[in-house]
Order: C-alpha cells, then structure tokens, then sequence
C-alpha cells in the first residue's frame, strides 16, 4: 500500500468503472484479499475530471515502465480482467500489481503482493503513453 505521502488519483470516470467493476466482480468472489485492496483504493484516493488529470498519472489502459527492488525493468499496460494476458504485459487492474499501480504518479514507490504471498516492490519510472494524455478521455 502506499504511503501517506504518496496520494493517490483516479479520473472520475476510471473510478465509477472501478466501482461499478467491483460491484459485479464481488457477486463471483474475488481472490482473498483483492476486494478489500480495490475498495481501500475507491476510498482513499483523490478523483479529478479525466481532462485534469496530470500526464504523469497511471489511469486505466496506460502503458508504464516499472523498475522492480531487484532492477529489473518491466513495461506493462494496465487493462481491464477480460483484456488481461500477462504473457503481452496486459495486466488486470484486478490484480493485485494492476490494484498497486492505478493512480500512482511517475517516481512513486509502489508495493504489491503477488500470487507467490511475496511482497514485491517497484518504482513507477515512466507513463509510456497515458490516454488522456494523448486526448482520449473515454467518454
């Protein structure tokens, strides 16, 4: 989770898919842990208009750079579960790195607990391509 210093930010709209997302995941049971994770996010975090949103922000299907605690550089797309192939970097934002990483700014620390129970932690190096950086506010 982040730290206190580290806010958090969701586009509105980002946030009331999320929400709604959540609502009809819970219904088919989640993974131990991933409802709570996706609900603290929805709660904690600051919402914006997807047209204020800073460039340097991870929003829903933006491509970033992560360098992981150990150096190694990964690139991935944080996408919605039915979009999801980890094998292509697409990763659900229903994982729990997809849950680690939404809304955290370029340079932040994130951490994130993966399917081997191991806490990972990585920095955000860059926003590849953000959406509504490149004027899609997915309206």
């Amino acid at each position: 989770m982040p730290t206190l210093d580290q806010e958090r930010i969701l586009t509105e709209l980002d946030h009331a898919r999320l929400s709604s997302l959540l609502a009809r995941m819970a219904n088919d049971g989640l993974p131990a842990g991933v409802e709570e994770a996706a609900q603290e996010l929805l709660d904690s975090v600051v919402t914006v208009p997807a047209r204020e949103v800073a460039a340097d922000v991870a929003t829903m299907r933006s491509r970033v750079r992560l360098v992981t605690a150990d150096g190694e550089d990964m690139t991935v797309v944080l996408c919605y579960p039915a979009e999801s192939n980890a094998a292509t970097g697409q990763i659900s934002v229903m994982s729990p790195l997809g849950l680690g990483l939404l809304g955290h700014r370029a340079g932040q620390s994130m951490h994130w607990q993966g399917p081997d129970r191991v806490r990972h932690e990585a920095v955000l190096a860059e926003i590849v391509y953000q959406p509504e950086a490149a004027g899609d506010y997915g309206a």
